[in-house]
C-alpha cells in the first residue's frame, strides 16, 4: 500500500526543512536570522550571514534538467555491453555442454555441474557486489566486476579437465554476478523520469546482440576451432569494456543520499557539461539529501530491509519473480540445443534455428521499449508472462520440427520482452539506500533457480521433454500471479521520491499524490 501511493513530481523549492527530518539527518545546525528554522551547516556555507537558505531540488528533479545526452548514451552502451557479456557467457556455456561432452565424454550429471557452478558464483557475486554498492559506491563495483569476469572466463579457456573448468566458471560467474545487481540501477540514476522506463528497457537490446553473437560463434568456431577459441573470444571483451567503465562517475543519488552534497553537485556538473547544458543551481545545500544520510552498517542495511513491512514484502514478491522467471527462462537457455537433438535436429539446423529464434529477442524488446510508459509495468509482465506460457506448451506438444521452432520463435519474442521489463521495474520498486543490496538478492534468487534447473533439467529431460517443459510453463504461469500480487507500479513516478522522509510525504498536497494500482 506505502509502494502503491507514490508520490509524484513534488515540488520541493520554497518550503523551509522540517525539524523532525533535521534530526533524522543528524547533523550539526546553525540560526538563520530572518528563517526562524534551523538549517543543515553544510547549506549554511553556501549562504552569507542573514540571507534565506538556497531552494533545494531533488536529485531526479535536477538529472531532468538536464536531460539524456551524451553522457547517459555512453553509459548506456557500457553498462549494455556488460549485460551482453553476461548473456554471452550463459549461451557459450549451453553449446559448451555438447562439445565438451563428446571430448571428454562426461555424463549429463557432471555437465551439470559444469553450469550449476557458473550460477553458483554469480549467486556469491550477486550478494557480495549488491551489498558492496550500496556501502562504498556504484563507481567501484561498476568496474570491477567486468574485470574479475573477463580474466577468468579466458582463463577458462585453458582448462585440461572438467574440475579447472568448474573452478574457472565459477570465478567468472562471481564476477559477472555484479553486473545484474549493480548496471540497471546505475543507469536509471542517471536518467530522466520520463525516458527511465523506455531506456532501461532498449539497455537490454545488447542482451539480445550478445545472444547472436554467442550463436554465431558456436555456429562458426566450435565444430572448426574447437569450444577453447570460442570461450576466449566470448570472454576478452569483458576486459575492454572493464577499461571503458573507469571514465564513468559515481551515481548522484547515491552521493545525495551518503550526504556528500559537494561531490553530487561536481558530478551533475560534469554530466550537464558532457551534454552540452548549464545547471540552474550552484550550490551543493540547493541539493536535498533524501531522509537520513548516516551510513549504514552492514548489519542495520540488511535489516532495514526486512524490518519494514512495506519493503520487505516488496522484496519477497520481487525474489520470487525472479526465481521462477529465471527457472523457465534458464531451463530454455542451457538446455536448448539438448532440445533439439532429441527432437532429431542436425547439428547445422539445431544451430540455425536457435541463431533465427535468437533474432527475434529484437523485435520483442522494442515493442516492450515502445509500450512501458503507455501501457505500464504491471500489465506487461503479466501480459508477456502469460505469452511465455502458452509458447512454452506449444513447443512441448509440437509434433513436427517446423511447429517447435515456430513457438520457440514466439517464446523468445516473448522471453525478451518480459525479461526488459522485470529490470525495468525490480530496481525502481526499491529506494536509493538499499537498491542495489535488493537487486543483489533478487539475482540471488535467479543463481538459486539457475543451478536448480541446470541440474534438475539434465533430470527432467532423460526422463520426458514434455515433462522438463511442463515445468518451465508452470514457472512462467507463476510470474504472472506473483506480479498481480505485488501490484506495484512505478510507471513516472521519480526515484527520489521512494527515499523522502515521512514528513515531506505529509507536507506535499492532494495534487502531488499520484495513486497506483
Amino acid at each position: 500500500q506505502f509502494f502503491g501511493k507514490q508520490l509524484w513530481a513534488a515540488r520541493m523549492g520554497g518550503r523551509n526543512t522540517p525539524a523532525s527530518t533535521q534530526k533524522e539527518l543528524e547533523m550539526d545546525t546553525v540560526s538563520a536570522a530572518d528563517s526562524g528554522v534551523h538549517v543543515p551547516a553544510q547549506e549554511s556555507e553556501d549562504c552569507s550571514a542573514g540571507e534565506r537558505p538556497p531552494e533545494q531540488r531533488t536529485v531526479d528533479d535536477i538529472i531532468n534538467e538536464v536531460g539524456f545526452g551524451s553522457y547517459q548514451q555512453l553509459l548506456m552502451f557500457l553498462c549494455g555491453a556488460g549485460w551482453a557479456a553476461d548473456i554471452m557467457d550463459l549461451q557459450a556455456g549451453s553449446f559448451l555442454l555438447p562439445a565438451i561432452k563428446k571430448e571428454w565424454n562426461e555424463s549429463n550429471e557432471r555437465l551439470g555441474l559444469t553450469a550449476s557452478m557458473t550460477f553458483l558464483g554469480m549467486l556469491a557475486g550477486s550478494i557480495f557486489w549488491g551489498i558492496l554498492s550500496d556501502r562504498i559506491g556504484r563507481r567501484p563495483v561498476f568496474m570491477m566486476t567486468m574485470l574479475v569476469a573477463g580474466c577468468c572466463g579466458m582463463l577458462a579457456a585453458t582448462s585440461a579437465n572438467i574440475e579447472a573448468l568448474v573452478a574457472w566458471r565459477f570465478s567468472q560467474g562471481f564476477g559477472l554476478g555484479g553486473n545484474l545487481a549493480v548496471d540497471f540501477s546505475l543507469f536509471m540514476e542517471f536518467v530522466p523520469t520520463a525516458n527511465r522506463g523506455p531506456l532501461t528497457v532498449l539497455m537490454t537490446i545488447f542482451a539480445t546482440f550478445g545472444s547472436l553473437t554467442a550463436a554465431g560463434l558456436a555456429w562458426s568456431l566450435i565444430d572448426s576451432a574447437g569450444w577453447r577459441i570460442f570461450l576466449v573470444l566470448c570472454s576478452a571483451p569483458g576486459v575492454l569494456i572493464a577499461v571503458g567503465r573507469m571514465s564513468m562517475l559515481e551515481s548522484p543519488h547515491y552521493l545525495a543520499n551518503a550526504g556528500r552534497r559537494e561531490e553530487c553537485l561536481k558530478v551533475l556538473q560534469k554530466v550537464a557539461a558532457h551534454n552540452g547544458v548549464e545547471l540552474s543551481i550552484s550550490h551543493a545545500g540547493q541539493i536535498k539529501s533524501s531522509g537520513s544520510t548516516t551510513r549504514l552498517g552492514l548489519a542495520a542495511l540488511l535489516w532495514g530491509m526486512v524490518s519494514k513491512a512495506q519493503l520487505r514484502w516488496t522484496l519477497i514478491g520481487a525474489c520470487i519473480h525472479w526465481f521462477f522467471l529465471s527457472f523457465g527462462f534458464y531451463g530454455f537457455s542451457v538446455w536448448a540445443p539438448s532440445y533439439f537433438e532429441a527432437r532429431g535436429f542436425e547439428p547445422q539446423r539445431k544451430y540455425a534455428a536457435l541463431f533465427t529464434s535468437t533474432a527475434c529477442q529484437l523485435p520483442g524488446t522494442l515493442l516492450a521499449a515502445y509500450l512501458v510508459e503507455r501501457v505500464g509495468r504491471v500489465p506487461l509482465l503479466v501480459g508477456f508472462a502469460i505469452s511465455c506460457c502458452l509458447n512454452v506448451s506449444g513447443v512441448a506438444l509440437s509434433t513436427t520440427q517446423t511447429s517447435m521452432v515456430g513457438f520457440f520463435v514466439v517464446l523468445n519474442f516473448s522471453t525478451a520482452a518480459l525479461w526488459a521489463v522485470t529490470y525495468t521495474y525490480t530496481p525502481e520498486i526499491f529506494p536509493t539506500k538499499v537498491r542495489t543490496t535488493a537487486m543483489g538478492a533478487c539475482a540471488c534468487m535467479a543463481r538459486v533457480a539457475g543451478i536448480l534447473v541446470s541440474i534438475v533439467g539434465g533430470l527432467l529431460l532423460s526422463t520426458s521433454v514434455e515433462l522438463s517443459m511442463g515445468a518451465y510453463a508452470v514457472a512462467y504461469g507463476i510470474c504472472a500471479l506473483t506480479i498481480l500480487a505485488l501490484g506495484v507500479d512505478m510507471t513516472g513516478v521519480p526515484l527520489s521520491h521512494l527515499d523522502m522522509a515521512p514528513d515531506d510525504h505529509a507536507a506535499l498536497t492532494h495534487d502531488d499524490q499520484l495513486s497506483r494500482p
